[in-house]
């Protein structure tokens, strides 16, 4: 059975989020992404990311997802992005993982002001759970 890593730099990168969209207890590592930049979706709690060879993006990095689980993680996912394979770091070494990045005809729906997880969780964690149990 095929496995794969999933690295995340948004709202899924809280276990506790992640654990509403796959139903799994899923125990992540954390990870840097080099070469984008994560912004706010307009009027979104939400963020995306794009290219930026100057930037980097720290998230945490799920390993071990089966196939129905990133299934899951697809459907939660917005039309907005398109799930690509690149190498994230880990510590110091390098691993390829499943991110999801804002596809291009969707980038003018970015804001200029960077996503933050600490706000997100502060000032958003709650509804959006509630949200998304909804679906």
């Amino acid at each position: 059975m095929s496995t794969y890593s999933v690295f995340t730099y948004g709202t899924l990168q809280v276990p506790v989020v992640m654990h509403a969209v796959t139903g799994k207890e899923l125990k992540p590592v954390a990870a840097t992404l080099v070469g984008y930049q994560c912004f706010k979706f307009r009027e979104k709690t939400f963020p995306g990311i794009i290219k930026n060879s100057t930037c980097t993006i720290d998230g945490m990095l799920y390993r071990n997802i089966d196939q129905q689980t990133l299934e899951r993680i697809d459907q939660f996912e917005d039309v907005a992005y398109e799930r690509c394979m690149l190498d994230v770091q880990v510590g110091d070494k390098t691993e390829q993982a499943f991110v999801y990045v804002t596809r291009d005809e969707y980038r003018k729906w970015l804001s200029d002001e960077e996503w933050d997880l600490v706000e997100f969780e502060r000032e958003h964690l709650e509804k959006y759970l509630k949200r998304i149990a909804g679906l």
